[in-house]
């Protein structure tokens, strides 16, 4: 017996008849009368009696009829179920986030993806995007935010943004005052930069040696604040986004634009292209897709 069987068996109950059971079906009455007659001697059991010209369903007919329209009703409902993309939708995913994407461009986006679909849940695990690359290597993540980098290419990712990254330089500095700057400009600088656990870092020590010159550190630091505040003491220099700055001023800082290898923060979302993405985490990538922050280029 199966769901086909099952739709051609009440077809002809509710119609009474095989000749408009065939025609609401869009098949041959002969069709349905071979595949009702299957059905029949699969069960063993006399389904229907002709009376009055019109089928009718025998004791063994009623019972069938009884199931199989609660068995057609959780048929349908699975198959919604599983096709549904709208506000209905339920499940959950993990996703990596660096603290400094959180402050800039999900403080709107993640509450509103959350207000249209209610029934999904985030787990959110928040580290340097260094170590988020590495848990999107493990598959300990469904999706995360990180840099563009050379890491990259073992995932599958799309753009998300491109930003300005810019020296936060002491008012009194120099250069201050200068339309741009580059890394090798601040070579007699102290840095207060991200720790080793940030792919920032790493682009920054790699600009410095680039430049010629090994970076002096002033504090290497998980908290963008920090920098800040160092930057605005006059302690050090910093490299950091712009949208942190635009979001957090501080009248002390003046934010330079990087012109060299520094110039751009290009963030992408990522994910591990050998492990399954669930339904609820693709459904937050469309999102995003259709929700990015401008370019700034």
């Amino acid at each position: 017996m199966d769901i086909k069987q099952l739709y051609y068996f009440t077809a002809v109950a509710q119609a009474g008849s095989y000749s408009k059971a065939a025609e609401s079906l869009a098949v041959s009455q002969p069709t349905l009368s071979v595949t009702v007659k299957k059905l029949e001697e699969e069960l063993g059991v006399q389904l229907f009696y002709a009376f009055n010209r019109e089928q009718h369903l025998t004791d063994e007919g009623l019972r069938l009829w009884t199931k199989a329209k609660q068995i057609l009703d959780l048929y349908q409902e699975t198959l919604d179920d599983m096709k549904t993309t709208n506000k209905n939708s339920s499940g959950k995913f993990t996703l990596g986030l660096s603290p400094l994407f959180g402050a800039c461009f999900f403080g709107d986006l993640i509450p509103n993806f959350s207000m249209e679909y209610p029934n999904i849940e985030i787990k959110m695990i928040e580290d340097g995007a260094y170590r988020i690359d590495q848990r999107i290597e493990r598959g300990e993540v469904d999706i995360a935010v990180t840099l563009n980098s050379k890491r990259l290419s073992s995932f599958a990712y799309c753009h998300f943004s491109t930003q300005r990254n810019v020296a936060l330089l002491h008012k009194s500095h120099p250069l201050a005052k200068e339309p741009s700057v580059t890394v090798s400009q601040l070579r007699d600088d102290s840095f207060a930069i991200f720790n080793q656990d940030f792919i920032l870092h790493e682009q920054i020590v790699d600009a410095c040696h680039a430049a010629g010159f090994r970076p002096k550190f002033a504090l290497l630091s998980s908290q963008w604040d920090f920098m800040v505040e160092l930057v605005s003491k006059n302690h050090a220099v910093s490299i950091l986004p712009k949208p942190v700055l635009d979001k957090h001023p501080d009248p002390n800082v003046c934010c330079v634009p990087m012109s060299d290898s520094m110039k751009y923060w290009d963030i992408v979302l990522a994910w591990n292209k050998d492990k399954y993405m669930p339904k609820a985490c693709a459904l937050f990538l469309d999102y995003c897709k259709h929700h990015l922050p401008p370019d700034d280029l």
